[in-house]
């Protein structure tokens, strides 16, 4: 671990992204970096991620800051900790990686672990075609009633049975690194929740803001009338162009 200043960060919440379809969780972690003014605190020099470094992609004064593979934000206040993962997990690296996050939260003495991260929509199964397109997973109780979320169906076999395994009892297409990332803080006893938007291709904005809408109204971090894209998002989607239809 390296990087720029370091503090107490006994009892804070992590959200991080899982790298996905669509980049949804990415966007979203930009979208509440960028929101709550975070501040970057540290840089993780893990080897299981690609190196990346590139400009500040925030609305911050100074211009000159740079942003890399894997790094850390903080909300003092608030008691939040947001790691922003740009680099992608380097081939056969997967659970090195999930085994640097947990080692990370223990040593940090965290509260808790949430991931956004998306669920290619074109992998749905029936009951999750129409209807409320939001889901989770949580090993914490969460009050879904009060919040009317609705929890991730369990996979069912070819004649509809539910899986029994427990690694392969839930599936998020799509989801990167959420579904070892969940498993194996399960097994550790690691408190962790998982948020996801099933996704196409053209919701990535709509649905990483939606993501923050549904964290904030479980967590009640802020009150905000509209979550602020960073300059880096805008110009992304200013540059898009128009695939051909014919």
């Amino acid at each position: 671990m390296t990087g720029i200043e370091k503090r107490d960060w006994k009892g804070y919440t992590l959200v991080m992204p899982s790298i996905c379809h669509c980049y949804v969780g990415q966007l979203a972690v930009d979208i509440l970096i960028n929101t709550l003014h975070m501040k970057s605190v540290h840089i993780l020099d893990w080897t299981c991620v690609e190196p990346v470094i590139a400009y500040d992609p925030y609305e911050n004064a100074n211009r000159e800051n740079l942003a890399f593979g894997i790094e850390v934000y903080e909300e003092q206040n608030l008691k939040i900790l947001v790691i922003q993962q740009r680099g992608n997990i380097v081939s056969g690296k997967r659970q090195e990686f999930v085994d640097k996050l947990l080692e990370f939260f223990k040593n940090e003495q965290l509260k808790e672990i949430i991931v956004l991260t998306a669920f290619n929509a074109v992998e749905r199964n029936d009951v999750q075609l129409t209807g409320e397109q939001f889901r989770y997973l949580s090993t914490t109780a969460i009050n879904s009633n009060d919040l009317n979320w609705i929890a991730l169906e369990e996979r069912q076999d070819k004649n509809h049975h539910k899986i029994i395994r427990d690694r392969d009892r839930y599936y998020i297409a799509g989801g990167g690194i959420a579904n070892r990332l969940f498993y194996t803080a399960q097994q550790a006893q690691i408190p962790i929740t998982v948020l996801l938007m099933f996704t196409d291709i053209g919701q990535e904005i709509q649905h990483s803001n939606e993501l923050l809408v549904r964290l904030n109204q479980w967590k009640k971090w802020c009150q905000v009338e509209q979550w602020q894209m960073p300059a880096s998002q805008r110009a992304w989607i200013e540059t898009q162009t128009v695939p051909p239809i014919y």
